[in-house]
């Protein structure tokens, strides 16, 4: 049976026990092709052990248009469903294959687990998806084809969906390479092609048990993370989530709700003897105008957020975190409703951002192209940027410089000069400036440094750009991508505002001159008749009241 051909009824027969090789699979519309070959080797199918677990009824044609109803438009509709599954199958194995024979033949890391980070960044280039994605893909890959050939054979042939074989790869992620193995065996002889989603999952949900039964658990240490979730620019609102053992997080709550009482019971006696001067965590300020404490909810927010981290021996950086929000003018004004951009990657609302703008005491003026929206550059001529350079640098690289990677920029990143600065003759070197850095995370910084990625820049005239500068990669020996440096994405929305309003103003000022001009041509004499007329008329809705007389009565008032 070819790659793509469409299955009979022998999806529900009992796997063949033996041996052989097929072709490498390709795309339909290139199957032709005669070096479609050279893309995959070919492999040797496994041999499948007989089912111990059978379904209830095979999965047939038939079976499928009983349960619909035969020559309706529905069973042709579900049929046409039902074969885009199983070609959906095919391609994901197709697709696990490239990425595990890439993987394992990839010269800079020849099937090193530990090294995937170069073949994760070629493989976001080659799939336009970011460097974390790449390397999930490249190490389920690995294990689908290498660790787990069995459930991969079934999925291969299209009689295990796609869904199922992802959710197989995310059930084994924390096993070794031993269990996944062991969890391979137990579910092939599971009938596969015919078993439901539920029977599946608790087939699979015991077979991870079996397999890492004995095993010593991951200590909760290894589990420590805080991150931040649930990011929604409707609202403005971000969720801090904190992953740890269990006693830690619970201290953590209890010296948080220890704190907060305490904060609270200050903030009832303050306002109680009416005391001046500013609250405790009073976040809004006012609690004075409020007359109460606030909840403790707020109030383990407020310190969680806005007390001073203790981190004694270590000395705390002199300079404070600097968050970069960028708010259109126009929204400023009250103009426009545009939402202002935090770190130049999410969008926050006009209000809130009105609202930042009215509370900070320090506004830096960023002026960007009209056309391509870059921030126009500044130049210095010492090895490490200014503090304007280094904003700047901030909003043109919110995240890492390297293709795919997404890694903030905010504070654990790098200025990286393109071309290599010559600290003993900076005239010969790379300079400083705009079109010659960008930030790297430390790690792809590394890589730069060691040779294993080679980024050039090309050529632009750093006093006028007129595009965004694009920066071309080579990544190991011969894999090349381009990227380009993050532009304001709000610059063309607030230059439509201003040409439309200058427009606008235009018009306005033409019409003025316009009716200026007819009200000159007019005689004299009926311009000042036409006045003394309206004067009359104005003077004549008048009602003369005489002192001391009371008002008329005027009625009830309309609301």
């Amino acid at each position: 049976m070819g790659e793509f051909d469409q299955p009979g009824d022998s999806a529900a027969q009992q796997p063949e026990q033996a041996a052989a090789s097929y072709p490498a699979p390709a795309h339909p519309a290139s199957a032709s092709s005669p070096s479609s070959g050279a893309l995959l080797p070919p492999a040797t199918v496994p041999e499948l052990p007989a089912w111990r677990a059978r379904a209830r009824r095979p999965l047939t044609t038939e079976r499928i248009l009983e349960e619909v109803g035969e020559g309706t438009v529905e069973s042709g509709r579900v049929m046409a469903l039902h074969r885009t599954a199983l070609t959906r199958a095919r391609l994901y194995a197709h697709h696990l294959r490239l990425l595990g024979t890439f993987f394992r033949e990839d010269p800079e890391v020849q099937g090193r687990p530990e090294d995937a980070d170069m073949t994760a960044l070629k493989v976001a280039a080659g799939l336009r998806c970011t460097y974390n994605q790449a390397w999930s893909q490249v190490l389920d890959a690995h294990r689908a084809v290498e660790i787990m050939p069995l459930t991969f054979e079934y999925l291969r042939r299209g009689e295990l969906t796609e869904a199922m074989h992802q959710m197989l790869l995310r059930r084994v992620r924390r096993l070794t390479d031993e269990q996944a193995a062991q969890v391979d065996a137990h579910m092939a002889t599971i009938e596969l092609p015919s078993v439901s989603l539920d029977t599946f999952s608790r087939h699979l949900r015991l077979a991870v048990q079996l397999a890492a039964a004995g095993a010593l658990p991951a200590p909760p240490s290894q589990s420590r993370d805080v991150k931040i979730v649930d990011v929604d620019s409707t609202t403005g609102t971000a969720s801090l989530l904190v992953t740890g053992p269990i006693l830690e997080i619970k201290g953590l709550a209890h010296r948080l709700d220890v704190a907060a009482r305490d904060v609270q019971r200050a903030q009832r006696a303050a306002l109680a003897d009416g005391a001046a001067g500013p609250l405790p965590f009073d976040l809004d300020g006012d609690l004075a105008e409020r007359g109460a404490p606030l909840s403790l909810r707020t109030l383990r927010y407020a310190i969680l957020a806005h007390t001073v981290l203790d981190t004694d021996p270590v000395q705390e950086p002199a300079t404070p975190y600097k968050l970069l929000v960028t708010v259109p003018v126009t929204t400023l004004l009250g103009g426009d409703d545009a939402p202002a951009m935090i770190e130049g990657t999410t969008p926050i609302p006009a209000e809130l951002a009105r609202d930042l703008a009215s509370r900070s005491s320090v506004w830096y003026r960023i002026l960007t192209d009209p056309v391509c929206g870059i921030p126009l550059p500044v130049r210095i001529d010492t090895y490490r940027p200014d503090a304007q350079q280094r904003m700047q640098l901030r909003l043109r690289h919110p995240v890492c410089a390297a293709p795919g990677c997404t890694r903030p920029t905010a504070t654990a990143a790098e200025d990286d000069h393109i071309l290599e600065y010559d600290h003993e003759h900076p005239e010969r070197g790379g300079p400083t400036s705009l079109a010659n850095l960008h930030r790297l995370c430390w790690q792809h910084h590394q890589m730069k440094t060691a040779g294993l990625i080679d980024p050039t820049r090309e050529p632009v005239d750093d006093s006028a750009p007129t595009r965004p500068l694009t920066t071309h990669w080579t990544l190991g020996e011969d894999l090349r991508t381009t990227t380009e440096e993050a532009t304001d994405l709000l610059t063309p929305h607030t230059v439509r505002l201003l040409e439309h309003a200058a427009a606008e103003h235009e018009r306005l000022a033409a019409e003025a001159r316009s009716l200026h001009a007819e009200e000159q041509a007019r005689p004299r004499a009926e311009r000042v008749a036409e006045d003394r007329r309206a004067a009359l008329a104005k003077a004549a809705g008048r009602k003369i009241i005489p002192p001391g007389n009371p008002p008329p009565d005027l009625g009830d008032p309309p609301f």
